[in-house]
């Protein structure tokens, strides 16, 4: 009689007994093997887990549980965590690419890390103004600009600023259609003042709110 399918887990477990073992059990009716896949109820989970952790058993030929581009979404917010990040407000696709690039990524305050993180959250250019007290009275906000047409969501692209921000520090994002000349006209009124103030046009295209 052929042998009755159980699951892997069991599988596994079944093979481990001698051969002569397994013999006996097949003039049996495979009682044994019956027996051990129904023992094994219940470890499909775990031999799931223990598949993709193997770098030998898993699709992927990596430790898929700490392969954020292959866990399951059921680790994926176990994974966001072992690198401080919250997953709970942000997309899938977004831990994802957090977790892949932590080991550049993750110095958290800095100016590179905001940009970065609101970045994430911008379509097209992902155009980003940052400014650190721009009002120039008050030294503990940060001011972010982005283009209104490649903003989807304000809330989540403050999120994102907001879990980068330095503590004690304020932050807020605003979605704009971008710089205008009459912002320059108003910061630099001369060409010469604008030289003297900006090195480069891009050191100019930053500054203008």
């Amino acid at each position: 009689m052929t042998a009755p399918v159980i699951h892997a887990a069991a599988e596994q477990v079944y093979r481990l007994l001698p051969d002569y073992v397994q013999a006996a059990d097949e003039a049996t009716d495979w009682t044994l093997r019956r027996y051990v896949g129904a023992c094994a109820v219940g470890l499909e989970k775990l031999n799931e887990f223990l598949t993709m952790a193997d770098p030998d058993t898993s699709v992927t030929g990596t430790c898929e549980i700490v392969n954020p581009a292959a866990t399951p979404r059921a680790y994926l917010a176990w994974l966001g965590w072992l690198v401080g990040l919250d997953t709970s407000v942000f997309a899938d696709s977004y831990v994802r690419a957090a977790v892949a690039n932590a080991a550049v990524l993750q110095n958290r305050g800095t100016r590179a890390s905001i940009i970065n993180a609101v970045q994430n959250t911008l379509t097209g250019t992902k155009s980003v103004r940052f400014y650190s007290n721009l009002s120039g009275i008050d030294p503990y906000l940060i001011t972010i600009l982005t283009l209104t047409s490649e903003t989807a969501s304000v809330p989540a692209t403050l999120a994102a600023a907001w879990a980068e921000k330095p503590a004690g520090v304020n932050l807020t994002v605003t979605a704009t259609t971008g710089p205008v000349w009459a912002d320059a006209v108003t910061n630099y009124a001369t060409w010469n003042a604008t030289v003297a103030a900006k090195a480069t046009w891009q050191a100019l295209i930053t500054a203008i709110p």
